[in-house]
């Protein structure tokens, strides 16, 4: 008999390492999904984020004896359900007048009609949702300011540090002050807030009282009038670091 020989040729040697590496690669994977097959379970993998939302495996097998929506939390809201828990605190939602508001004319243009038709028309031109609830709101939050204990303390941090401030109060809005802008356009003193010889507020333009805290936390720094050269020199300087304290 003849012995066994190899073919040592280059192309036998490189298809022997491609059988080689193709039969590592399924032993591998049998080994990895055998356990999963037998019985034992394969092992479960931790989550890394729990997320809440639809159980769509729920819906499709119908585990509530139908189809219908099936969620992780057990209830669900929606945009209608979000906008009557909106209406029911007071607030308005998508700047559009709460029922009990539309049913007796408080801020908020009328409906106009045509024959049996009915069409919030104003409310594409003229909605807001601004009231007496969100203007109470507005107050509350300058009144409050910066309230987070981590917030101030990381601010004295800064303050040593850097000479400035990290965060700051919320931005209230100054829109919608009870007693509106009257006309078509706003004039200078509505845009700009500067109105020296009150030629339009009170007049033509109702200045919020909401609080105004970005401003308020300038201090000194901002100074009376149009933004001067000295202004802006106040401010550049304000910002830039403390010097070091002289070495002891």
């Amino acid at each position: 008999a003849k012995p066994c020989t190899t073919d040592p040729s280059p192309v036998a040697a490189m298809k022997r390492s491609s059988r080689a590496c193709t039969l590592t690669a399924l032993l591998g994977a049998a080994w990895v999904s055998a356990p999963a097959f037998v019985g034992i379970g394969a092992t479960p993998r931790q989550e890394q984020t729990a997320m809440h939302g639809y159980r769509l495996d729920n819906m499709l097998e119908k585990k509530q004896g139908d189809g219908t929506l099936d969620v992780s939390e057990g209830f669900w809201i929606g945009e209608r359900g979000f906008m009557k828990s909106q209406n029911a605190q007071g607030f308005r939602y998508r700047m559009r007048a709460t029922p009990e508001e539309v049913k007796n004319g408080i801020e908020t243009p009328g409906i106009w009609q045509l024959g049996p038709f009915k069409i919030k028309l104003g409310e594409a031109f003229g909605g807001t949702g601004n009231n007496d609830k969100l203007r109470d709101l507005k107050r509350k939050l300058f009144k409050e300011g910066l309230n987070d204990p981590k917030k101030i303390e990381e601010n004295e941090f800064w303050l040593k540090r850097y000479g400035h401030k990290r965060w700051t109060p919320k931005y209230i809005n100054q829109s919608g002050a009870k007693g509106g802008e009257k006309g078509l356009l706003r004039g200078l003193a509505a845009w700009s807030g500067y109105d020296p010889l009150n030629e339009e507020r009170g007049k033509t333009w109702v200045e919020a009282d909401y609080g105004k805290p970005w401003v308020a936390i300038k201090g000194d720094v901002r100074l009376p009038g149009y933004v001067s050269k000295e202004q802006m020199e106040k401010e550049m300087n304000s910002g830039k670091l403390l010097k070091e304290a002289p070495k002891k």
